[in-house]
């Protein structure tokens, strides 16, 4: 039996466009040096990836992740959510807060993105490239609203087996024909984005969120699926950062001496990220590694940030917000402008948070061409 691999894609948000950078090395690497991907398994701008990439499968992998990276590299934030939406944002929430019967579904309106995932997701060719057998499976992963727990929806060939729901992970696996609600659901970032309500199949119609509260890259499912070959693209490191906290630089003349190092809340938030969308991945990549020293080996190519590269793309969303928009560029859009004045924080913290919501080109071009680059360090080194 020939052997089964999978490609898994994590959770990022504008970083999808480094994702696609990756994914340029990675899925001709993996087709020129054993099977192609014919699990693809995403969770958030990684459903998008793996979406977009199944439905190109019948194309040349160079050829598919062009065009998944030139995608990328034309978003503009107007084409994710609209910032005008704050002043009815703010009102509805001074609502709640008076007692008024008013909801407030999220801080940004991203109903325009149903649009554009519409548009840019070739959808028809993904169910066409399932049933011709060129891809076996694909699987986006969300939360429910109702139960908090994982629920993966998976459109598949007949020829593979759903996987058994996880008690112990908390997953669901649900068979459907993917649609861009079961993408847009996947990609809801909490407070941020609304929920989504998914109405296929009809036992599980509900409001679903980001699947990257629990499961931000789903390794576990593309196991479940029996792949015994694994690609991995993440836009933090595979390993966790043991060294001690640095030294705090000294304090300016006139500075207070109290505080000076005390996280704010932008530091904090810039943590949350972190842990969320890194360290499940990290024990489940340890998990695998200590089973591959056992006859259930399972091989994995990882594709993302090296070791000690951590603040790479943060840093890079600074530098490039900052050569586009600083000083008087901000009249080139002001939306991002008032965007990255809303993140606020020190620099490694505003270009970490801003990294996740810089749909610009200014950002994802370059943040494409650092995906390649890490990619190719990763793989060829």
């Amino acid at each position: 039996m020939p052997q089964r691999t999978g490609l898994v894609v994590a959770g990022a948000g504008a970083r999808g466009a480094y994702e696609a950078g990756a994914l340029s090395v990675l899925v001709p690497w993996m087709a020129s040096t054993g099977p192609a991907p014919s699990v693809l398994v995403g969770t958030s701008a990684g459903a998008i990836n793996i979406v977009a990439l199944a439905g190109l499968a019948h194309l040349d992998p160079a050829e598919a992740v062009d065009r998944l990276i030139a995608t990328w590299s034309a978003v503009q934030l107007s084409d994710v959510f609209v910032l005008s939406s704050g002043v009815a944002t703010g009102i509805r929430y001074l609502e709640q807060l008076l007692g008024v019967p008013a909801r407030l579904p999220s801080l940004l309106d991203t109903e325009r993105l149903r649009g554009r995932l519409a548009h840019w997701l070739p959808l028809h060719s993904l169910h066409r490239n399932i049933d011709d057998g060129r891809i076996d499976a694909v699987a986006v992963t969300t939360t429910s609203t109702a139960t908090g727990s994982t629920v993966v929806f998976v459109e598949k060939n007949p020829s593979i087996a759903l996987p058994p729901p996880d008690v112990g992970r908390n997953i669901t696996y649900v068979e459907t024909r993917l649609t861009v609600e079961h993408v847009l659901a996947s990609a809801a970032v909490p407070l941020l984005f609304r929920p989504v309500q998914v109405r296929e199949p009809k036992r599980w119609h509900g409001w679903y969120v980001d699947g990257g509260l629990r499961l931000n890259a789903p390794l576990t499912p593309a196991i479940a699926f029996g792949c015994e070959r694994l690609g991995v693209v993440a836009t933090q490191p595979m390993t966790s950062t043991t060294s001690p906290p640095p030294s705090a630089r000294p304090r300016t003349r006139g500075e207070p001496a109290t505080d000076r190092a005390q996280p704010d809340v932008y530091a904090v938030a810039a943590l949350t990220m972190r842990v969320l969308l890194a360290d499940r991945m990290i024990e489940d990549l340890h998990r695998l590694a200590d089973r591959g020293r056992s006859a259930a080996a399972i091989d994995v190519a990882f594709a993302g940030p090296p070791a000690g590269r951590r603040g790479d793309i943060a840093a890079l969303a600074d530098d490039a917000f900052h050569a586009r928009y600083g000083k008087l560029g901000a009249a080139r859009n002001p939306s991002m402008w008032l965007l990255s004045r809303l993140i606020g924080g020190d620099p490694d913290d505003h270009g970490n948070l801003l990294s996740y919501l810089f749909f610009d080109p200014a950002f994802t071009r370059r943040a494409a061409t650092l995906g390649r680059s890490h990619a190719l360090r990763q793989l060829y080194s």
